[in-house]
């Protein structure tokens, strides 16, 4: 019998050159001429293969499994991603809790990698949505998450961990080349929720952080407003009574009787079918003559009070406390887009920053708003990183319209430049200055309660009484810890 040479494939016809014994077969008289000839076909395509002319065989991406710990195998994907090791992305089997997925993106090391939902994982972040897992549905979320990949590429993720969660913020915007839009939803405390970022906690403070130090630009988005007591935004508006707080309320026609004078509410004067007055008992019987209809008042249907204008209230609807409106705190939110000064904190790895130690050998000096912004943020997280009070106060010069009248516009930016020489003079070398605008300026305390600050003020407006010559009108406000965000948010 003769001898046949086996091959798996014509690739590993080409891979592998001609053995000994092949030769021998194919130049034996015995061969076949048609064995002969397929040999020598073989030999010239080894000879002739380039490998430039065929493409590269794609590289098996690896992808973390969350709540799903045995999904059959799928061709052309690795399912064995492992936690804190790199991967190119996370695919949700199952339901996941937002505890977990944060875990996991804060071990992984890059926190922007792109999500794949298929376990239905509504509130949570995510790039692509499926049903199911199958070669098909792998196929579209890797074509949905190419532009993402290619993104992140562009700018690898080099950030310190002290700068991860706002980095990671950036790096999102940037790989979804996309604004980080508001969204409502009433299932979240709050009424607002920012989708691309997920369920992250205190996510508005850490944006309203990068908008002020312009890597973010704000967008008005809404407003909303927020129980006094657990700063839930999910409210029930209603009106109320003033003498008894009751939502009891009914409107009823007010009548005025001419001849006496009298006005009350309908009700009053009603008796059976006529109307009579309940001050002189006259029978009113023509209107237009007798008597008018001016309007209408609300009447409590619990303590029978009548009011032309009722309160508004605010209903909690996750702890049932009524917040009256003229209480109730606001809350602008926005969107934001990233900023070039953004895209260049991506590329550097870390967020703006300042050589403090110079700073903190000398006196303070005044800086312009978002080099105080970029001090500010610094000393926010050295506080929470190491327990410690931080405050800023911001010093406004009241009646600075009546300074320009009286004294001409170069004449008040000199005094109020002299105010701010005077707060600077009392200062510690710790303390910093920030020229916020003409009538304003705003001071960080580190290591220092917003208590004890109202000491320091109190030495400052001394000093400006005695500095100044002209009556300047100061107002002062006092932010500790996250307060901070918001009163710069103003300035």
């Amino acid at each position: 019998m003769k001898k046949q040479v086996q091959k798996n494939s014509a690739s590993d016809l080409i891979d592998d050159p001609p053995t000994q014994e092949a030769r021998e077969i194919a130049g034996s008289p015995e061969t076949p001429f048609t064995a002969k000839m397929q040999y020598e076909h073989l030999e010239n395509a080894v000879k002739e293969w380039n490998p430039d002319h065929y493409p590269e065989v794609r590289e098996e991406r690896i992808f973390l499994t969350l709540a799903g710990d045995h999904h059959p195998p799928i061709l052309g994907a690795n399912l064995q991603g492992k936690v804190g090791e790199a991967c190119a992305g996370i695919i949700l089997l199952g339901k996941v809790e937002a505890a977990e997925l944060a875990s996991v993106l804060d071990d992984a090391p890059d926190p922007s990698l792109p999500i794949a939902d298929f376990g239905n994982n509504e509130t949570l972040r995510r790039d692509f949505i499926g049903s199911s897992l199958d070669e098909t549905s792998l196929k579209e979320m890797e074509q949905q998450f190419a532009p993402v990949w290619r993104r992140l590429a562009e700018l690898p993720f080099t950030a310190a961990r002290e700068f991860r969660a706002e980095m990671n913020i950036l790096r999102l915007a940037y790989s979804r080349d996309t604004p980080i839009a508001a969204a409502l939803d009433p299932n979240v405390h709050q009424l607002v929720k920012y989708p691309l970022l997920g369920p992250a906690n205190g996510e508005r403070q850490t944006l309203e952080m990068l908008a002020q130090v312009e890597l973010l630009r704000r967008r008005h988005f809404t407003r909303t407003h927020v129980c006094a007591k657990c700063e839930s935004a999910r409210l029930n508006v209603y009106e109320a009574c003033p003498s008894c707080g009751s939502a009891n309320l009914h409107e009823e026609p007010l009548v005025h009787h001419y001849r006496c004078g009298c006005q009350d509410i309908e009700s009053k004067f009603r008796q059976d079918q006529l109307l009579v007055c309940p001050k002189c008992e006259r029978t009113l019987t023509h209107f237009g003559v007798d008597y008018g209809k001016p309007g209408t008042a609300l009447v409590c249907g619990s303590c029978k009070a009548t009011n032309s204008e009722p309160f508004i209230n605010f209903m909690c609807l996750d702890c049932s406390t009524v917040t009256p409106a003229s209480e109730a705190k606001e809350l602008d939110w926005y969107h934001y887009d990233l900023t070039e000064d953004g895209v260049l904190a991506l590329q550097q790895g870390q967020l703006p920053q300042f050589d403090l130690a110079p700073l903190l050998e000398r006196r303070a000096h005044a800086y312009s708003p978002r080099e105080f912004r970029l001090l500010a943020t610094h000393e926010l997280n050295v506080s929470k990183r190491f327990g410690l009070p931080f405050s800023v106060a911001r010093i406004t010069v009241l009646n600075i319209d009546e300074l320009v009248r009286k004294h001409g516009a170069v004449a008040a930016v000199a005094g109020f430049q002299r105010v701010v020489d005077a707060v600077v003079d009392e200062l510690r070398t710790t303390d910093f200055v920030g020229a916020s605008t003409m009538q304003s300026t705003v001071i960080g305390f580190p290591g220092t309660s917003a208590k004890d600050v109202d000491i320091v003020i109190a030495r400052i407006s001394q000093t400006i009484d005695a500095t100044i010559a002209a009556r300047v009108e100061i107002g002062v406000e006092v932010a500790e810890g996250d307060a901070v965000i918001e009163l710069l948010s103003g300035s």
